[in-house]
């Protein structure tokens, strides 16, 4: 299973309050880095199980500037702008219908206020079994004066993120980390001293003598090939010869 979350949180106490389940909650470090810059957040132990992914990284490898999207599952609505998050509300169960209008509404204040600053398009990511109707609430309470429908679903979770890198706990990022530099290291020695070591070792005497002995042992093979080939082509010559002359003979 696939979970997005916020990486731009502006504190550790900020992220714990978003994604706290109850008051015992204990929460895990997630990291991960794009273009050496890192993204991290600090989510509840409930969700480690699933894949983690930035909802940031996902809106800045998609869309470009000035497009919002938004991302709604069964416990969040979540508005990216500029792939920074403006607007972030937990979701109750027990009044969905209500909190996603309520967020609906408010979503559209805010398009209707970035209006004026060259907005682009507005895309969408739901998730839950809520789905469909979540997604006929946000679209038909978000037209334009022209009563057609602005917003546009961005894809399914599971094909977007693909191409991102998943957020890892502490450990497991800087044992892969750690796993990437060896490799780099082992590569750049081979190539620095090890290329040159197997070049001595096929160009010392001891390894030319043994070459050269395999050559001379070939040649003299070759050599004994041949004067078995030259003396058993003269027995066939006089052969012929001799077969010839008994013909004329008998002529």
């Amino acid at each position: 299973m696939v979970r997005l979350v916020i990486t731009d949180f502006g504190s550790r106490e900020a992220s714990e309050t978003f994604y706290r389940n109850d008051e015992f909650d204990t929460f895990e470090y997630l990291i991960t880095y794009s273009a050496f810059k890192k993204h991290s957040v600090y989510l509840s132990k409930y969700y480690i199980n699933n894949s983690v992914y930035s909802l940031n990284l996902l809106s800045k490898y998609y869309l470009e500037k000035n497009e919002f999207l938004i991302y709604i599952n069964e416990e969040e609505y979540i508005i990216l702008f500029n792939h920074k998050t403006v607007y972030s509300a937990k979701i109750n169960q027990h009044f969905i219908t209500d909190d996603i209008i309520k967020s609906v509404l408010i979503t559209k204040h805010i398009i209707l206020l970035s209006g004026a600053m060259g907005l682009k398009k507005v895309y969408y990511v739901i998730d839950g079994k809520y789905k469909y109707a979540i997604e006929n609430i946000l679209k038909y309470n978000t037209l334009d004066d022209n009563k057609d429908v602005v917003l546009k679903p961005l894809g399914k979770i599971k094909n977007l993120v693909k191409p991102l890198n998943e957020l890892n706990r502490t450990k497991l990022h800087y044992l892969k980390l750690g796993y990437v530099i060896s490799l780099v290291v082992i590569l750049g020695w081979f190539g620095l001293f090890g290329l040159n070591m197997a070049s001595d070792a096929l160009t010392n005497d001891e390894y030319l003598a043994k070459l050269k002995s395999e050559v001379d042992f070939e040649n003299q093979v070759l050599q004994r090939q041949q004067n078995i080939l030259n003396i058993e082509k003269k027995k066939l010559d006089e052969l012929i010869g001799c077969i010839s002359n008994n013909n004329e003979v008998q002529r």
